[in-house]
């Protein structure tokens, strides 16, 4: 296994969301990676390269700009316009009743 399948491997392991499933998927891996020329050369444990790996591809800023793109994308619209909505519907209904109250001070003053 050379270091570009290594990558895409330890990149597959590192999109899985459940840690228990990741967990699993690391066992799985730790043979196949024992005979990797990158392990026979730097004796790192699987578990070491893949905490090291998610802090290096977290620090990487060309992933970051697909990262916030995948944010903004997953937000929904439709909720946000029913937020303000019911914004907008809470302070038209304040400033009614304080038109309310300021007719009715104005009432008890004449």
């Amino acid at each position: 296994m050379n270091n570009v399948e290594l990558e895409n491997k330890v990149k597959e392991i590192l999109q899985i969301e459940n840690y228990f499933d990741m967990v699993i998927a690391i066992k799985e891996f730790e043979k196949e990676y024992k005979g990797s020329d990158f392990y026979k050369e730097t004796k790192m444990s699987l578990v070491e390269v893949i905490k090291q790996a998610k802090l290096h591809y977290a620090l990487q800023l060309s992933d970051l700009s697909s990262k916030v793109q995948k944010v903004i994308d997953g937000l929904n619209v439709d909720n946000l316009n029913q937020v303000l909505d019911q914004i907008s519907g809470v302070f038209g209904q304040e400033n009614e009743d304080i038109r309310e109250s300021l007719e009715v001070l104005k009432n008890l003053k004449n």
